[in-house]
């Protein structure tokens, strides 16, 4: 719908005389030196900010740049976790069923400590789909020709290409949730209801992919007629501009995985390097024609499970809606191309005792520490945050340097004095590991810090330079 003119002609008073500016001859030359003629800019009505049409900021990154400087979405949001656990519990036993299972998955959730390493494997695992035999080649090849520009163009290409292939399903997936949600979003218009899930149908059949040309016309028309529709808001916007978003995430170009092997296997050097590139391709698109190998489930599928069923529970949504959203909050702060860190989640359960942590670990942690001139080597920052049932919350921050761990520990301040006496008994934990403690510094956890107070380099990941020819 069409917004209504805004009328910013100011009102006046008939019985008030209004000054008229005197009329600037156009040949009096303007004296540049006498600054005192413009005393400020003139003020701009906030009703004619409808006619400005420029983004003053970008609204993805300033949502993640928010959701990075709220310490809540370190462990404060596995202690929701808790509390909504402690809140099922308290449920009318008239849905049994329904609380039967969600304990059972926050049974599954917890992890035993004596599987600490083993879950932080399957979760690393799941981080990121660039594993395996072919890109390992591609690391070392690009390790040993790092001047050969031409060469990392060509496995850029190959990257984005073999991912766009991989996600083909994923992105129509997307496109299909987003139309879902707005037919339930305007089920009050019940023919344009009807057609949205109608066409996330569609994008749900096997035979969508060989469809994709059509059904990403009818999505663009009907996407057009949502945004004629009466019932348009702001929310509903963003969901469209999700859609159209997820749609060209889709590559429907057939020859470009083609093209872009070709082009690598015209970078590398030597027969036997392209053939072992080959091979290794051969081996990981036959391996996503068959089923996937079942694993172990990580702590965070649980978590998403949990989620998935306790958004059906209107009665439980009532209650923990703000928990919820703040555990989304902290997964959308997950790595991401703005947040590039490791991250781990931990709930732990020891005998009796519950313990929810978060790691966040900075492979390149010497851009972090900017008091400290680089040194040779690795430098690896981690931030472990944990929440220890009935005590309270600890932050640990550690800077690997080759084989020495300079360690800080931030604990509830009744228990400062007690982990300070045990500094000595620290340093002889590293015991024969190779490695050994540098600086040990124990102090007081005054308020929980966040992502951009430890990790010091976000921001400039996150701002990069503005440089204008």
């Amino acid at each position: 719908m069409a917004d209504i003119l805004r009328v910013t002609t100011p009102l006046v008073n008939k019985s008030q005389q209004v000054e008229t500016k005197p009329n600037i001859d156009p040949a009096a030359q303007f004296p540049v030196q006498d600054t005192t003629r413009v005393n400020r800019p003139g003020p701009q009505s906030e009703l004619l900010q409808q006619n400005n049409g420029m983004i003053q900021q970008d609204e993805t990154s300033a949502m993640l740049l928010n959701l990075l400087k709220d310490p809540s979405v370190t462990v404060n949001f596995l202690k929701s976790i808790s509390s909504m656990e402690a809140l099922i519990k308290l449920l009318p036993v008239n849905n049994s069923p329904f609380t039967k299972e969600i304990e059972q998955m926050f049974g599954e959730l917890l992890v035993p400590s004596g599987d600490i390493a083993a879950e932080m494997g399957r979760q690393e695992n799941a981080s990121t789909y660039f594993k395996g035999e072919l890109f390992e080649l591609l690391r070392d090849a690009l390790r040993q020709n790092p001047e050969q520009g031409e060469l990392r163009d060509a496995a850029v290409s190959f990257l984005k290409a073999i991912t766009l292939f991989h996600t083909r399903r994923e992105a129509l997936g997307s496109v299909a949730n987003s139309l879902q949600y707005l037919a339930d979003t305007l089920s009050s218009s019940k023919g344009l209801s009807e057609k949205l899930a109608a066409l996330a149908a569609r994008y749900r059949a096997e035979n969508a992919p060989a469809s994709f040309r059509t059904l990403r016309q009818d999505t663009l028309d009907l996407l057009r007629e949502v945004e004629e529709s009466i019932l348009f808001s702001d929310k509903t916007e963003k969901v469209v501009r999700m859609a159209i978003y997820n749609l060209s995430r889709y590559n429907d170009n057939g020859t470009f995985l083609q093209e872009s092997v070709s082009r690598m296997l015209m970078q590398l050097r030597g027969d036997e390097a392209r053939e072992n590139f080959l091979t290794a391709l051969e081996q990981l698109l036959e391996q996503e024609k068959q089923p996937a190998p079942k694993q172990g489930e990580t702590a965070l599928g649980v978590l998403t499970r949990i989620l998935q069923r306790q958004m059906t529970n209107e009665e439980l949504m009532s209650a923990s809606a703000d928990k919820i959203e703040k555990i989304i909050h902290s997964l959308l702060s997950s790595p991401c191309n703005f947040t590039p860190l490791l991250h781990f989640v931990l709930p732990v359960q020891y005998e009796d005792l519950q313990s929810f942590a978060e790691i966040w670990i900075n492979p390149n942690g010497g851009e972090d520490d900017r008091s400290r001139q680089q040194e040779a080597g690795q430098v690896i920052h981690m931030l472990l945050a944990f929440d220890v049932g009935g005590i309270g919350r600890f932050e640990l921050e550690l800077f690997v340097r080759e084989k020495v761990i300079d360690f800080s520990l931030y604990c509830p301040p009744a228990y400062t004095s007690v982990y300070s006496e045990v500094k000595n008994e620290l340093r002889d934990c590293a015991g024969d590991t190779g490695y050994r403690f540098g600086e040990i510094k124990v102090d007081r956890l005054d308020r929980p810090r966040s992502l951009m107070d430890v990790f010091k380099s976000l921001p400039y990941k996150r701002t990069g330079v503005d440089v204008k020819v």
